[in-house]
């Protein structure tokens, strides 16, 4: 200290010789002079230096780089697949559907008003309100476990609670019926309302003043139903009248009786009698089919054998591996008709145009250019997906890619996803409160399962080049890995579908061991001694 105040010339003179004549027999104190002096000019420059001028490297603008082809070409692919997937599927289902009846606002007012799935609930909102204003009150003694000595506070919520309990529900909107084991519906009697039944068998008999749903094993309609009949059975009979529609899921159906408006049919055997009539359109999924009745309306078909016409339709668009269409058969439209063989036509029937014949060839047409286009669009939409993934999560997508490097533990986990997932997620949706866990489930499900090329992709690709350094080695890797895998795939016969299995149950493992290490604790560290 006083050799700064030294040479800060803070000390009197008779203290500054004083300092000076130690300083002059003392080795150590000089050099401690020397070194704070030489510490005092390096600060005193350093502050009167100007300013460092910025280098002139730094004040170049920014040279333009290439043109990210990359990028443009990625956006490209995925507008192209965009167009594709909405002018290949979307739009000629919407336009078949829309021909069938179903318009955009009647398909939403079916599924979610008027479905099987979702009419007849009603009669179980008294369960449901019971249950969430249990489950309310619940959380608020939870919530107020600390206070319940503030009595006020407790009695005016669980006022409130029992309030909300007895007030008046309102009243069901259909009738439900359960058969013990069958059910009938007398003849003579009537129902005023929408009837849900279900049991082994059910008869009806007598009249449904609105919509009828069954589920049952066989299901018999010789009476009237005013409104549409939605049915999940093993067997289906329609003798009487239904003045609606008819919309069923079963194995075996027959219609000998009169519909008024539409058919949708999706099950393994359908049959339209003599007598049977059907007011508006038929659409049908089934395995065969025979149509010897009326039909105003158009019939869409998809059959997996034989389709058999010996009655009046309008129009017809018919995909099945024959086609026989009878001497008593009327075909009032145009008839569209694709197929393995030809259409065998008797000699009395009417045709009011030749038939469009399209030959229906077995696995893709490698000749066609417009394959290996929407090939290309695949690969396209699926790096972009990857790409995106990359973007967004790097971490999870290079633990994804190196937990292929595990093919057998996950090809293992794969496959137990693949079957379990599905499963657990139908159960969750049994209860009410799982409903929204259940569905979130799924369609997490159907975007791993799309996911799981993607890092097969990048990991097929770092086994051709090397380990990847970053996320642009990564791109080049996840690019040639997709597109060998999509050539893969376009080998005919069960090749291409084993390689699509293999890689689709190794991505999910893979997916699967990735997520078990990013929410796993760490492992605590133990000190050594």
């Amino acid at each position: 200290m006083t050799a700064l105040l030294l040479l800060e010339g803070q000390l009197d003179a008779a203290h500054v010789q004083e300092v000076k004549a130690h300083a002059a027999s003392c080795a150590q104190c000089r050099e401690l002079l020397r070194a704070l002096e030489m510490e005092g000019v390096w600060l005193r420059q350093a502050i009167a230096e100007d300013e460092e001028s910025v280098p002139a490297r730094l004040m170049e603008a920014p040279a333009r780089g290439n043109v990210p082809w990359g990028w443009i070409a990625t956006f490209g692919f995925g507008a192209g697949g965009a167009y594709t997937l909405w002018s290949s599927i979307i739009d000629p289902w919407r336009a078949q559907a829309a021909q069938a009846g179903f318009t955009q606002g009647n398909i939403l007012t079916m599924l979610f008003f008027s479905g099987a799935f979702w009419k007849g609930w009603d009669a179980m909102r008294s369960l449901m309100e019971f249950l969430a204003m249990a489950t309310l009150g619940t959380v608020v003694i939870w919530l107020l476990r600390r206070h319940l000595r503030r009595a006020t506070t407790f009695a005016v919520v669980m006022s409130a609670v029992l309030c909300a309990l007895a007030l008046p529900h309102a009243a069901a909107a259909g009738e439900v019926r359960h058969g013990a084991p069958n059910y009938t519906l007398s003849s003579g009697e009537e129902i005023k309302t929408d009837l849900f039944v279900a049991g082994d068998s059910v008869r009806i008999n007598g009249d449904v003043d609105g919509d009828l749903a069954a589920f049952s094993r066989s299901v018999t309609v010789d009476g009237r139903v005013r409104g549409d009949v939605l049915c999940f059975c093993n067997q289906l009979r329609v003798n009487g009248i239904v003045d609606g529609n008819v919309r069923v899921w079963a194995e075996t159906i027959t219609l000998t009786g009169v519909v008024g408006k539409n058919v949708m049919v999706g099950g393994s055997d359908v049959e339209l009698g003599d007598k049977g009539k059907v007011g508006g359109t038929m659409t049908l999924a089934v395995g065969n089919a025979e149509l010897n009745g009326e039909v105003a309306g158009d019939v869409m078909a998809v059959s997996g054998g034989a389709f058999e016409v010996n009655g009046s339709i309008g129009r017809a668009t018919i995909d099945s591996k024959t086609l026989t269409i009878g001497p008593s058969a009327e075909i009032k439209g145009r008839i569209r008709y694709e197929g393995r063989h030809e259409a065998e036509v008797a000699s009395g029937a009417k045709l009011a145009t030749p038939i469009e014949f399209s030959l229906e060839k077995e696995g893709p047409d490698y000749k066609s250019l417009g394959y290996y286009w929407h090939r290309t669009l695949l690969w396209g939409a699926s790096f972009l997906f990857g790409l995106l993934l990359l973007l967004l999560a790097p971490g999870f997508f290079f633990d994804a890619t190196s937990a292929c490097n595990r093919f057998g533990v996950a090809t293992g986990f794969g496959i137990l996803f693949l079957i379990a997932t599905p499963i657990v997620a139908i159960l969750v949706c049994c209860t009410i409160v799982g409903i929204g866990v259940g569905i979130t489930t799924v369609f997490l499900y159907l975007i791993a399962l799309y996911a799981a090329q993607v890092f097969v992709g990048c990991w097929l690709g770092e086994k051709l080049l090397g380990a990847s350094h970053g996320i642009a080695s990564a791109i080049g890797r996840l690019a040639l890995g997709l597109a060998i895998l999509r050539g893969l795939e376009m080998i005919p016969h069960w090749v291409g579908a084993m390689v699509s299995s293999v890689v689709l149950v190794c991505g999910l493992g893979a997916i699967v061991i990735a997520i078990y290490r990013n929410v796993r604790p760490p492992a605590p560290v133990t000190a050594q001694a």
